[in-house]
């Protein structure tokens, strides 16, 4: 059997791990390619574009379909154009394929330079330049220069086009030049590999580095197929240290349960009970501070996006994260809840109406809370230094911000969080009727992914309406999951039940009716739970009882209502203390 071809990806996946270049030449139906790397793909191209912009009159070696064509286009622009950069231009040897992203031309040869979206030169960048130089100079062609051109984050956009300083060339001639030996041993191992069955390489650090792997799925499946895994892994434990988790794997310690406890703090020791027990842990010190808050209540989350290519004027690479979308919703004293939100997705810089927005939305007073405030502060405080007239008005917001966050870290936690306190993890525990898996963009990095492609002159109109919605109900979503959030916390004594008989059976409901039929099995369900962790209070019924009848918010809180008004369920509030 022929051995498959090599390229510069290819050989850059052996690099990180010989299974992931078998699986991305065997098996490429097991891609599972993330979003954010989604994004990364398309930025690359967007950095691509300019960089080309900014060595004119270039030649563009086009025929990715054909592989022989851009070959014999790439020799002939060398013939016929001299004097000329050349874009994507292709070589092969020994049935190694590399494009080259820019071939410059210079007195003594030509400056290869390789493009990338980062910040600054990374390790496995030398990889890339190393193989590239190798194979075009094994083509008989003289190379002057190897560099790389990267992202300057200190270049300041100014609005007019001109993007000369964007990237930043550091020359790699000195770094390169070693590694070339090394080129040939790279190409017969990974062939080697090719040639062979999958290897059996464990899952580790390299799954994520230098970049993620879209084979985790696989090989995590696998890995659990071959050792299962526990339930609640070491990562569960918040904050412990790397060097930690290894000492204890390298001891036979995988699961978060076996820690021995000198080894935690009191908030890894309270995940470890959690997860032992099954059971949820609350206090009542968020609902102290929020019980102290006036009215009206806004609750408040922004969208942005950071782009490696600025689009505005006084916007920088990488750095300057351009708000594009706040959502906000208002809670009265009466219990009224109103939403608003400002979104453009017209591609005009949408600072200054989205500044001007929020201060005419929130007003002068109320307590503002979001979730996780250095990101809505920051953005605030880098709104009032662009537009002074509004600075004082987006100042005294910032003053006004309650952070949910670390009232939610220091009241609750669920074993189903996993050791996270991040909303997406929190909310299918208080909340599970509010689904982020429903809507079309479900993370920060999709909201990031569907505005650059809503602002793209080639979208469809249809695709911008489905990406626009999405990012409404995505937005929207967010700033309801805070609303609820801060009322299951306030709640701590009005939804902490007890069931009052153990051993008897629950209730004396009607089993021919639809109705009696759905309170006979959430009572049941609720003896169940009781019996099997010998504990008669029950501190979130609504929560648990939607996940387990898949019923809504409102319908499970009526059938709460109901099981209490049959005195299947009594307030605990209403023991006393010898009870419990």
């Amino acid at each position: 059997m022929k051995t498959p071809g090599l390229s510069k990806s290819r050989i850059a996946a052996w690099r990180q791990c010989p299974r992931k270049l078998w699986l991305q030449v065997h098996r490429p139906d097991l891609l599972d390619v993330s979003e954010e790397a989604e994004r990364g793909h398309q930025i690359g191209y967007e950095v691509a574009e300019v960089a080309r912009s900014l060595f004119p009159n270039g030649v563009l070696i086009e025929g990715e379909a054909d592989l022989q064509s851009a070959l014999d286009a790439t020799r002939s622009a060398m013939q016929q154009f001299p004097d000329r950069p050349l874009y994507e231009a292709t070589f092969q040897h020994d049935n190694i394929l590399v494009q080259a992203d820019l071939l410059l031309p210079s007195p003594t040869g030509y400056r290869m330079v390789e493009v990338k979206s980062s910040a600054s030169v990374k390790p496995h960048h030398l990889d890339d330049c190393a193989l590239q130089a190798w194979v075009i100079r094994q083509n008989g062609v003289s190379l002057s220069a190897v560099e790389l051109a990267h992202i300057n984050t200190d270049f300041v956009y100014q609005g007019n086009g001109d993007y000369q300083g964007l990237l930043q060339h550091a020359p790699l001639d000195t770094d390169v030049g070693p590694m070339l030996e090394s080129v040939v041993h790279w190409v017969d191992q990974a062939r080697l590999v090719l040639q062979g069955t999958e290897p059996a390489t464990a899952t580790g650090a390299q799954c994520d580095d230098p970049v993620e792997c879209p084979f985790n799925s696989h090989c995590s499946v696998a890995a659990t197929e071959e050792t299962p895994e526990p339930d609640y892994t070491l990562d569960v434990l918040p904050r412990m240290r790397s060097a930690l988790k290894d000492e204890l794997r390298a001891q036979g310690v995988f699961d978060a349960l076996l820690v021995p406890e000198e080894h935690l703090n009191d908030v890894q020791l309270r995940v470890q009970e959690c997860s032992r027990t099954g059971q949820m842990w609350l206090s009542d010190a968020g609902a102290r501070v929020l019980e102290a808050l006036p009215y009206p209540r806004y609750y408040l989350d922004f969208e942005t996006i950071k782009l490696a290519v600025p689009r505005w004027a006084n916007t920088s690479p990488h750095r300057t994260q351009v708000p594009f979308q706040w959502s906000c919703h208002t809670e009265e004293k009466s219990g009224e809840l109103r939403h608003a939100m400002f979104l453009d997705v017209t591609g005009d810089d949408p600072r200054r109406p989205f500044a001007q927005s929020l201060v005419d939305m929130v007003g002068d007073t109320g307590p503002i809370l979001v979730y996780f405030q250095a990101f809505e502060k920051s953005r605030i405080g880098e709104l009032a230094a662009l537009y002074p007239d509004l600075a004082e008005r987006l100042e005294a917001i910032n003053d006004r911000v309650i952070d949910l966050l670390p009232l939610t870290r220091d009241s609750y936690y669920h074993p189903h969080m996993h050791g996270s306190w991040s909303i997406k993890a929190v909310l299918p525990t208080i909340a599970p009727d509010l689904d982020y898996g429903q809507i079309a963009v479900s993370n920060g990095t999709a909201a990031q992914t569907a505005y650059a492609e809503i602002v793209h002159p080639a979208t469809t109109a249809a695709r911008r309406e489905l990406l626009t919605e999405g990012l409404r109900e995505y937005c929207m979503l967010d700033t309801l999951a805070m609303v609820r959030l801060a009322h299951f916390l306030s709640e701590t004594t009005s939804w902490r039940y007890f069931l009052s008989d153990l051993d008897k059976e629950c209730g004396t409901f009607s089993q021919d009716t639809q109705e009696g039929a759905l309170l006979y099995r959430a009572a049941e369900l609720l003896r169940e739970r009781c019996r099997l962790a010998d504990n008669r209070v029950i501190t979130d019924p609504i929560a648990w009882l939607q996940r387990k009848l898949r019923t809504g918010y409102s319908r499970t809180q009526a059938l709460v209502a109901e099981l209490e008004a049959s005195s299947v369920l009594s307030p605990a509030a209403q023991r006393t203390q010898a009870e419990f």
